[in-house]
């Protein structure tokens, strides 16, 4: 009998990566094709989509020439950026660039609609209205990155379905392996990478350690907290989080601007696994502004506390530490919102390869961090969902659990944890400064 496989999609800010995945979650023939954002204005963040679309078509042919000669591919399941909009006409072609999550070019139209924020959909379409109104009126639909994938594959174009639910099997002209395929809906990336780390029981905390992080976590009922997304997760779950301009874009940045000695990775490592920099200074990571919990697209960061002895690699570990403060930050809102205590956090992406980063936030967080062995858990997140919707497991705990196996875990150092919380207290106290002084900025 074949062996199946999932061909998985996972649309990232910096490559497109598609591999086939079995069911045990082993992934292979993975390939990716770097992504780049344009920024042609100052608050601007667009991508074009058919760079999406050439890349799919790049890195599944490429998957396919991995697959083994008993193999054979039964679904395709697309994940990938949520919070970028791709604009369509009533062809379904797309209306130039689509407006990537970190865009900002609305900022100042969402202070007159409440309850939204540079960020949000609705005001980047009253922003398109106010300022490009022959566009704006050849909108006929607004989907999401794999929503507009799933569409090119299989000629639907839908939004609103569950990970498991099928859009449709991919249409002939597409390419002759894949003909009549199932293509599942799938999710954001977050959901993804969060599920294919483990996250899809009540208590399963996770962050998504990318360009930026996404932090949430598992209820057994819908909760609420201020500044944080609640939604349905798993048949059994729910989850309220959200994500957050900081992560692995502040460091590297953080390495160029202070000409930190090493490689990047040479430096993250020496940084990471040295002692605990006490007289460090406290970093504030909104060097794009923040989404959660704060949502303010004009508030910037800040380094408090340097002096004169403060070393690049200070500079870096406070950076380190504070894409960590960031994470605890949403954690603890979460937590106190929903009145569920975070068990164990689980890592995945770009940033969770570093062994010296996953500590700090052990440490920082106070939780059990756990990182799966097999990185590409953006894949096997979509494996799962469109194990579901084959039929092939009863629910998505259940995928999980027999696709998420191999994990390494890092536990908190107490003297650290009290160490970090100590700081914690002065960067919550920074960002209410840092707030302050955004609102008070001229317009």
């Amino acid at each position: 009998m074949p062996t199946p496989f999932v061909l998985a999609v996972d649309v990232g800010a910096g490559s497109l990566r598609a591999g086939l995945v079995d069911m045990h979650g082993r992934v292979r023939a993975a390939s990716a094709v770097p992504l780049s954002i344009r920024e042609p204005r100052r608050g601007f963040a667009e991508i074009d989509p058919e760079h999406w679309w050439s890349a799919l078509r790049r890195t599944s042919a490429a998957a396919l020439r991995g697959l083994p000669r008993r193999g054979r591919v039964v679904a395709v399941c697309v994940c990938g950026l949520t919070r970028t909009q791709v604009l369509l006409d009533r062809r379904r072609r797309p209306l130039g660039p689509a407006i990537a999550f970190r865009d900002a070019r609305a900022a100042a139209i969402a202070r007159e609609l409440p309850g939204t924020t540079a960020f949000d959909a609705e005001a980047r379409l009253a922003w398109i209205e106010r300022h490009q109104p022959a566009r704006h009126e050849r909108i006929d639909l607004v989907v999401e990155p794999r929503e507009f994938l799933a569409g090119r594959l299989t000629g639907r174009f839908v939004t609103g379905l569950a990970p498991w639910q099928c859009v449709g099997p991919v249409r002939d002209d597409v390419t002759p392996e894949l003909r009549e395929v199932p293509v599942f809906a799938g999710a954001m990336d977050t959901w993804a990478s969060a599920v294919g780390a483990g996250a899809v029981l009540p208590g399963d905390a996770y962050d998504i350690a990318g360009t930026s992080e996404a932090i949430g976590l598992l209820t057994a009922r819908p909760a609420r907290a201020p500044g944080l997304v609640s939604l349905p997760w798993t048949e059994g779950a729910h989850q309220v989080g959200g994500p957050t301009q900081a992560g692995a874009d502040c460091a590297l940045w953080c390495h160029a601007a202070f000409r930190v000695r090493g490689s990047f990775e040479v430096a993250l490592a020496r940084v990471g696994r040295g002692p605990l920099r006490a007289d460090a200074p406290v970093f504030l990571p909104y060097l794009a502004g923040e989404r959660a919990p704060v949502w303010n697209s004009e508030v910037r960061g800040a380094f408090h506390g340097i002096g004169r002895g403060s070393a690049p690699d200070d500079f870096l570990w406070s950076v380190l530490e504070g894409v960590a403060l960031a994470v605890r930050d949403v954690l603890d809102v979460a937590q106190e919102g929903s009145g569920t205590r975070a068990r164990e956090l689980r890592v995945a992406g770009g940033g969770a390869r570093s062994d010296a980063w996953c500590r700090i936030k052990a440490d920082v967080t106070g939780l059990p961090v756990l990182r799966s062995a097999e990185p590409e858990t953006g894949l096997v997140g979509a494996a799962v969902a469109a194990a579901v919707g084959l039929g092939l497991a009863a629910d998505i705990a259940g995928a999980a659990s027999a696709m998420v196996t191999r994990l390494r875990r890092f536990e908190p150092r107490r003297a650290r944890h009290d160490a970090h919380t100590a700081r914690f207290a002065r960067y919550r106290r920074i960002r209410q400064a840092a707030l302050a002084l955004a609102a008070s900025a001229p317009a």
